[in-house]
């Protein structure tokens, strides 16, 4: 019997030939304002706040939606990435 994934992302990714190169502090940066449902916080501070981070680091990329939506997972934890 095959176990994967409880829940899968519905984060489309476009399609594109170019890889994206993250570095790991830029990871490490969207981690540490992880977004996680608890009652005192408030989703739009979070998406500001991320808008906010993702907007500060450069990409060489084609769509910068990419970065938003590959970026976008890794801040969210707990309840909220379920």
């Amino acid at each position: 019997m095959h176990q994967g994934p409880k829940h899968f992302s519905s984060i489309a990714i476009l399609a594109t030939n170019r890889a994206l190169e993250m570095k790991p502090v830029f990871l490490t940066l969207i981690s540490t304002h992880q977004f996680t449902a608890m009652d005192h916080e408030d989703p739009h501070t979070h998406l500001a706040t991320f808008y906010e981070l993702v907007g500060t680091m450069s990409f060489q990329s084609d769509h910068p939606e990419n970065v938003y939506m590959r970026l976008f997972p890794f801040s969210l934890a707990s309840k909220a990435k379920e």
